[in-house]
């Protein structure tokens, strides 16, 4: 099961309390496959959410809603109200076709009506990604006008959604895990929204370990490649009589080296009797480098 699926199943198993029976039928008929004189209806993959479709408009109307199930590939059911009386019915209840905007704000005018209504949309044409995968919650409505109303009842609330079409419909997304807390806190499902706080905070924890990790392998490969120089230059003027000719400060950096091949550069520094600094023995080692590579030079000539 999917983690969509599961956060439907949880928001269409919630009761609404009285007050909001019609705000959440409300948002589940209207943001649904059609709704109009000719047709009340939605199309869903999910079995529980075309039966949670039918009890809102029986709770909120008495009304029956007809649940057909088809598809070939994969499940589909279609939920309808049937009777044309009672789409009537339904539509007066909503000033459907009366009202100047499509969505009729003065049903919603309680805080929790209006978390009903939000929820019944969503479960219409909503869906949410798997925060360990995606940040991303949409709705797929319909109509560029219904949208657009939307869009703009749910910034009223901190929820500002992007806008993009696909086929014939408007999908209103957003990709910022605040804002999907927001969306789920809001349909009344905090405890989703606690997931994808601690997910995130997981994903940032991972990140960091990664992100150290990978400077702490970069930090030994130059350590690694600075102390194969250093050695080569080192082995290189002892094999030719020239090591014991250094000034003394590199002739100490130069054994230091030799002697202790896997050491550190603080690690030297502890055994050195001049208490160097790691920038002072690198310093020298710097320069012991130099030497080599301009007495090989010379031989090149």
């Amino acid at each position: 099961m999917s983690f969509c699926t599961d956060v439907k199943n949880e928001l269409a198993a919630m009761r609404p309390p009285e007050c909001c029976l019609r705000p959440f039928a409300y948002g589940f008929m209207l943001f649904g496959r059609s709704f109009s004189v000719r047709r009340i209806s939605m199309q869903t993959n999910n079995a529980e959410i075309a039966a949670a479709y039918a009890a809102a408009a029986y709770a909120a109307f008495g009304v029956k809603t007809t649940v057909l199930s088809g598809g070939t590939v994969r499940p589909v059911y279609r939920a309808e109200v049937k009777s044309e009386a009672d789409r009537l019915k339904i539509l007066a209840a909503f000033d459907y076709g009366i009202a100047d905007n499509l969505i009729n704000t003065d049903i919603l005018n309680r805080e929790c009506c209006f978390q009903s209504f939000i929820r019944g949309a969503f479960l219409a044409c909503g869906s949410i990604n798997d925060p360990k995968k995606e940040y991303r919650a949409e709705f797929t409505v319909r109509d560029g006008g219904l949208a657009a109303e939307f869009s703009e009842l749910l910034s009223g609330y901190g929820i500002n959604l992007k806008t993009a079409e696909r086929g014939n419909a408007d999908v209103l997304y957003t990709k910022e895990s605040g804002r999907i807390e927001d969306l789920l806190t809001l349909m009344g499902d905090p405890r989703r929204a606690l997931d994808i706080m601690n997910t995130k905070i997981l994903k940032s924890v991972k990140n960091n370990i990664n992100r150290r990790g990978n400077c702490d392998s970069a930090n030994i490969s130059k350590t690694v490649e600075a102390s194969i120089r250093q050695r080569t230059a080192i082995a290189y003027l002892e094999k030719t009589d020239r090591l014991y000719s250094l000034p003394d400060e590199l002739l100490e950096a130069a054994l230091l080296r030799r002697d202790n091949p896997q050491a550190t550069l603080k690690e030297l520094c502890a055994l050195s009797s001049e208490g160097l600094t790691v920038s002072g023995l690198n310093h020298r080692l710097c320069r012991i480098i130099t030497v080599y590579e301009k007495l090989k030079d010379k031989e090149g000539q």
